[in-house]
């Protein structure tokens, strides 16, 4: 459980992480159309140069669209078919462990819950075995020795049916 956590908190990570670098990217690419609109081409070169590799081909690809003049056009650079965030399929592959994590716990912590149940079942055969001799009713005496003998048997059942550990 703790390490399906530990994985957990690395994928969430993962996603702050690009979603910064999405508001960074995007920002720039902001910054970049206003500097277009502006007429300021100096500085829109600056920023287009100025995109990591992933954004640049981005928006290179948004502007193979033409989107200026076609319609049909992506809104932005930044959508799934052309911009990936970073870091994204990682943390979805890092949820995905840390889900088979969480039920490889959920199905020990059953197990042991099984086996701490046979224990107290075993336990309660000692208590039958140990008490029965003590009664002086030979009715009683059999009816405790036969519980003990009965639960013995579920418990032994119930052990072999258990997965192995």
């Amino acid at each position: 459980m703790n390490e399906s956590n530990a994985v957990e908190r690395q994928a969430a990570l993962l996603d702050v992480q690009g979603s910064q670098a999405l508001i960074v990217h995007t920002s720039m690419f902001m910054q970049l159309l206003a500097a277009q609109h502006a007429g300021n081409e100096k500085l829109a070169s600056f920023y287009a140069e100025r995109f990591p590799p992933d954004v640049k081909k981005a928006y290179e690809a948004w502007l193979a669209q033409k989107p200026f003049e076609n319609r049909a056009a992506d809104a932005h650079p930044f959508v799934p078919n052309l911009y990936q965030v970073r870091g994204a399929e990682e943390a979805t592959t890092a949820r995905a462990d840390a889900a088979a994590r969480i039920a490889q716990a959920r199905d020990a912590g059953n197990r042991s819950g099984q086996y701490l149940a046979n224990t107290v079942l075993f336990a309660t055969v000692l208590f039958f075995a140990g008490t029965a001799g003590k009664f002086e009713a030979p009715r009683v005496r059999l009816y405790s020795a036969a519980f003990g003998v009965a639960v013995f048997v579920f418990a032994v059942i119930r052990m072999l049916l258990m997965p192995a550990a």
